[in-house]
């Protein structure tokens, strides 16, 4: 396969689409209101709060895996050439439960360890519970939108064409795995979040190129994505009942992150 502006444009899309994307509908949208950053006095929870719930934020990701569907149909390809492939139904469901089995167990095997790491995990779950306010199934569809959205992007599209570009799966899922962890560093998830949002995003990464299924690692995806978001409450109120008793160290919430 050779590199075409066609292609070029969509692994720029796939890699960097959503980070572009949230900056240009930030910048437009403090634009609107006349926001002065300068002069911003709320504090970073209520903007946290303000971005997680506004599900306009979570809508407008579907933009990216239409503008890549639409390079794909100039390329010429099928969607075969993106990992839509399902052998079948029985083999797609023994996958994804796999999938889900290998990404719980590694969370709870490493939890001890990560909480030692960073801020202990403080971070992620101040992420978590930013979803608390959402009704659960505002909360499934983020879920269902980061999976099918991030997966078609950083694995179906960027980590395929790379793929197929070089040959190489070292530098394809290297690639892959970096733009679908740094993807992540904004409002909602902070350096010490992302950092521990960088496990899955290699277990996953490593997942599609054994399956090389983008229906499998979907669902995967979204249902690691809604357990967390399920759960946002247990965070929320955790972390409320910590600060009342005025808990220092080690919260509640930290330490269920842990495993504990």
């Amino acid at each position: 396969m050779q590199l075409t502006p066609v292609t070029a444009l969509g692994l720029v899309v796939a890699l960097a689409g959503f980070t572009l994307l949230d900056r240009a509908r930030r910048a437009h949208g403090e634009s609107a209101a006349g926001i002065d950053r300068s002069t911003d006095l709320r504090d970073h929870t209520t903007d946290l709060r303000d971005h997680t719930t506004d599900l306009r934020d979570h809508a407008w990701k579907w933009s990216i895996p239409a503008i890549l569907l639409v390079v794909v149909a100039i390329e010429g390809n099928s969607l075969a050439s993106v990992g839509w492939r399902i052998d079948a139904p029985g083999r797609l469901l023994r996958q994804v439960g796999v999938g889900v089995v290998v990404l719980s167990g590694l969370n709870l095997l490493t939890a001890p360890l990560w909480a030692r790491v960073g801020d202990g995990g403080e971070s992620l779950a101040a992420g978590i519970s930013s979803f608390a306010s959402l009704s659960h199934s505002e909360r499934l569809f983020v879920a269902f939108t980061a999976g099918a959205t991030e997966e078609t992007a950083f694995h179906g599209y960027a980590l395929e064409r790379l793929l197929a570009l070089t040959g190489s799966v070292p530098f394809a899922g290297g690639v892959a795995f970096l733009a679908f962890t740094l993807g992540h560093v904004g409002d909602t998830w902070d350096r010490h979040a992302v950092l521990r949002i960088a496990q899955p995003a290699l277990v996953t990464t490593l997942l599609y190129l054994w399956f090389r299924s983008l229906p499998a690692l979907i669902a995967i995806h979204a249902l690691n994505d809604a357990v967390g978001l399920l759960l946002a409450d247990r965070f929320e109120r955790r972390a409320r009942d910590d600060i009342e008793v005025g808990v220092d160290g080690d919260s509640a919430a930290i330490e269920w992150l842990r495993g504990e």
